[in-house]
């Protein structure tokens, strides 16, 4: 099994735990990695391990905020970079989650999505920063709507989401055809309809 490679003189422990695991789970699956995985993992002793986490789903907490921060970061600015305008960004995010997400080889599905079927109690601690993920990227939609001037913002940030979540899975289990430009293409109807086919670049 392979083991942490030494950490840079910037690195923590937590940082080392974090880094680690978040490899695992997208790998083999939340519930079933094992602390002793993460611990040969991350090259760290158990006392360790429980000085910076009370336990393995404070792990996972933590690593799905770390996940969850870094891809918004990415996203937003990739978004921004994508188009000249909130109508366009709109649109825009489909290639964006092709180039971020299914560019990778690796992917397996989203891991959000993944961690709230292993930990499906709605009020279970792991499964509400999962949720918080996924509603922090809808607000960010949600705001790109009314900069381009949707009479609903709210409502058409939930249909892009909506989109863009079944088209990582159908790419995660199907993994063939066209997903991107399926997606885009709806996703085109839905900005025409709730902006305006005629309206001028918003």
């Amino acid at each position: 099994m392979q083991t942490a490679q030494p950490s840079t003189p910037s690195s923590t422990k937590r940082d080392v735990l974090i880094d680690a695991a978040t490899r695992l789970f997208v790998e083999n699956g939340f519930r079933t990695t094992g602390i002793a995985e993460i611990l040969t993992r991350a090259g760290v002793a158990k006392g360790t391990l429980y000085q910076h986490f009370a336990s393995k789903e404070a792990l996972i907490e933590a690593v799905l905020r770390r996940m969850g921060d870094l891809f918004r970061v990415r996203f937003i600015e990739a978004v921004e970079a994508v188009a000249a305008t909130p109508r366009e960004r709109l649109l825009g995010v489909f290639r964006v989650q092709h180039a971020l997400v299914w560019a990778n080889q690796g992917f397996c599905g989203c891991p959000f999505s993944r961690v709230v079927g292993e930990y499906a109690d709605p009020d279970h601690p792991v499964h509400r920063v999962a949720a918080l993920n996924k509603r922090m990227l809808t607000a960010y939609l949600a705001d790109l709507a009314g900069q381009a001037g949707a009479a609903d913002p709210e409502g058409l940030a939930r249909q892009i989401t909506l989109l863009l979540e079944g088209a990582a899975v159908m790419h995660a289990v199907a993994g063939q055809g066209d997903v991107t430009g399926s997606a885009e293409s709806a996703g085109r109807v839905l900005v025409e309809a709730a902006l305006g086919a005629a309206a001028g670049p918003a």
